[in-house]
């Protein structure tokens, strides 16, 4: 189990082959960040292209995001027993299904209803891998090595994303968006075919004895009560609370492959600052948003990075409707939303650093934070309708709700965070 990880034997010779390799993490979530880019970056694209208004691209960007939010609804199921590696496998061949489904419509606006059930499906299927994976992180990596394999985990979450979007527009544009697909499905097939370097740990000592339906009882039971008294303490209230709050939900990198035409940019330039340019942003932010966070307070550090990300957006609001604004734009709002990603996984790490429901426990939170990257995303899109203003009311829409989020954390730390270390001193 988890929570026993550290008290392994340490004598065996053979324990130490069993530890995972850290850029190995960083492989495996390209699964992910294919999913994920492509509904963030390549179908808004299309669709925006095909004539459809932003405010319905927000709305189905919303809809089909709304898995990582309420994964937390099967994902305790990942807990249950030694297969996270079967989990992670059989998602990731639904993943690369469901992103060559897609090929089956060519003109999505005329099948809108399947079409978002579909990328609601993909989004659900590659959610339930990234879980999985987060709970072999914990467990086959190294406690040296924790930052370290975070750090990779979050580059390839954060490029892979980047990439793998930019590089569908780029095969559509020169070929199809059907073999924009079959090349998705057939990458993500490949990367995660890693998980067979990966040897599952577990400690005998720890694992329920005795018959199968009671030592699934007993399973159970330890981790809702693992889950019950994470959730329902004070810090995990207060971790809920700031999680649903918009502070770092990025949401504009849904959607800024939408609004390319009001910038007047080419599709090259799309896929350059989509792909390679918030690729690698995105990933030297995230390493920078960690070596901050492990030198301040890691709520704190979520707070900033949020003012940073939602600064970025109010100063490209402000700016002329040319495409060096879009690209500067885009590149820098990247830059802080990778640093606040970062300061989240260190906020979150932190609150679940051990237990029996480690994995539940961390999707509990991501999936929190996740359904405020989907409303955040559906709001800013429906922005765009404002006293017609359009994408700059958009972009505006998206400081505003992160500086709400700001203040709700700030209030938070007042209120509460402050006086916890006070009460820590009077009690010893």
């Amino acid at each position: 189990m988890i929570e026993q990880e550290t008290a392994l034997p340490a004598t065996a010779p053979a324990e130490e082959a069993r530890w995972s390799w850290p850029p190995l993490f960083g492989l495996l979530e390209v699964q992910f960040g294919a999913a994920v880019g492509y509904l963030q970056t390549a179908v808004p694209y299309w669709l925006a292209k095909d004539g459809m208004p932003l405010a319905e691209i927000g709305v189905l960007s919303g809809t089909a995001f709304s898995p990582h939010a309420w994964k937390l609804l099967w994902v305790p199921l990942i807990d249950l027993g030694p297969w996270r590696r079967v989990w992670y496998g059989v998602s990731t061949l639904l993943t690369a299904g469901l992103i060559l489904a897609c090929a089956v419509f060519p003109d999505p606006a005329q099948h809108l209803g399947v079409f978002t059930l579909l990328l609601t499906a993909l989004q659900a299927a590659a959610t339930t891998a990234h879980a999985a994976l987060n709970g072999l992180m914990a467990t086959t990596s190294k406690p040296s090595d924790k930052g370290r394999t975070g750090g990779w985990q979050m580059a390839g979450n954060v490029g892979s994303t980047a990439l793998m979007g930019a590089l569908a527009i780029f095969l559509a544009s020169r070929f199809s968006r059907q073999v924009a697909r079959i090349v998705l499905s057939t990458l993500v097939l490949a990367s995660g075919a890693g998980i067979f370097w990966i040897t599952e740990r577990h400690d005998p000592a720890t694992v329920p004895t005795g018959p199968l339906f009671r030592a699934a009882v007993d399973r159970v039971k330890s981790i809702v009560v693992d889950l019950a008294k994470t959730a329902f303490s004070r810090d995990g209230l207060i971790m809920l609370i700031l999680c649903l709050a918009p502070v770092i939900c990025g949401a504009l990198t849904n959607l800024f492959s939408a609004m390319a035409g009001a910038y007047q940019v080419p599709e090259h330039t799309v896929e350059l600052v989509s792909g390679l340019g918030m690729g690698v942003t995105g990933a030297v932010g995230s390493l920078v948003g960690g070596w901050l966070s492990d030198r301040m307070n890691r709520k704190l550090a979520y707070a900033l990075m949020g003012g940073a990300t939602a600064m970025c957006a109010f100063a490209m609001a402000a700016g002329p409707m040319t495409t060096s604004t879009y690209i500067w734009g885009s590149l820098a709002y990247s830059l802080a939303n990778g640093a606040g990603f970062a300061a989240f996984a260190g906020m979150v790490l932190e609150m679940v650093s051990e237990g029996a429901a480690v994995t539940t426990k961390y999707s509990l939170f991501v999936a929190a934070s996740n359904f405020a990257i989907s409303y955040t995303t559906a709001l800013d899109g429906h922005a765009s309708e404002f006293r017609g203003i359009g994408t700059r009311a958009t972009i505006a829409a998206d400081g505003l709700i992160t500086l709400v989020g700001i203040t709700i954390v700030a209030l938070i730390f007042v209120l509460f965070l402050r006086k916890k270390p006070a009460a820590a001193a009077a009690t010893a």
